[in-house]
């Protein structure tokens, strides 16, 4: 009988993340989550856990453990954790509405990888969340499209130090998501492209989580190569 697969993964109290951990539980996985939320799916799943981690301070995230007795035939880990940040014209965005930004979003992803290729042994896997915005600016999301730029260039960084590993973002498109719903209710002064999003939810055009989780999960078990930076459109099972 060969060893369980093991995921952890990041922003799993709702949308992308929570889908990813269930879409991994029904497929047989043993599914770690990390944040500041627990979901019920995990804590009553006997495949399921849960740390409590706020990983927007360091401190909190340094002492996080990903060393485990167990052996596992693979370990993927998904940064999926992040936040939309200020939405507003950049002249208009101060230091903390940044830092947080960026820290959650950016800083956070690369200490918890670093972190996950020392401690972790064994064939592994490393993705992240990434975004159209980071490709395509955005008025009123500077810091949320930087931080992901950021991301992209990260992943495309790993990748080439460590060839011998699967390391991707994958960009998700507009997922109905807590997100959306935030960036619906930012206004057309503070966003001009608010209306499109708006359109988009109204006319069903949202891609549900659970559809980009059964795509990463479909690119996860592939054998064969697969772009730094894909779109997980691209991989529908």
């Amino acid at each position: 009988m060969s060893a369980p697969k093991r995921m952890i993964v990041t922003g799993v109290s709702s949308g992308i993340g929570l889908a990813i951990a269930a879409e991994a539980l029904r497929l047989g996985w043993h599914v770690e989550g990390i944040g500041r939320n627990a979901p019920a799916l995990l804590t009553a799943h006997p495949r399921g856990s849960f740390t409590p981690c706020d990983l927007s301070d360091r401190t909190a995230l340094n002492d996080l453990t990903l060393t485990t007795e167990q052996s596992y035939e693979l370990t993927v880990l998904v940064n999926n954790a992040g936040t939309l940040g200020p939405v507003k014209p950049a002249k208009k965005v101060n230091w903390a509405e940044i830092d947080h930004c960026i820290t959650l979003n950016t800083s956070s992803a690369m200490l918890l990888s670093a972190k996950f290729l020392r401690e972790v042994a064994g064939e592994k896997q490393l993705y992240f969340t990434g975004s159209g915005a980071a490709e395509f600016a955005i008025e009123g999301w500077s810091a949320y499209c930087a931080s992901k730029a950021a991301v992209h260039m990260y992943a495309s960084v790993l990748a080439k130090e460590h060839p011998e590993l699967r390391i991707h973002a994958f960009r998700p498109g507009k997922v109905h998501t807590p997100m959306q719903a935030e960036i619906r209710a930012t206004t057309a002064e503070d966003f001009p492209g608010v209306g499109h999003f708006v359109e988009e939810f109204e006319s069903g055009n949202l891609v549900l989580p659970e559809t980009v989780a059964a795509s990463l999960l479909h690119v996860i078990e592939r054998k064969d190569e697969i772009p730094v930076i894909f779109s997980t459109s691209n991989y529908t099972v």
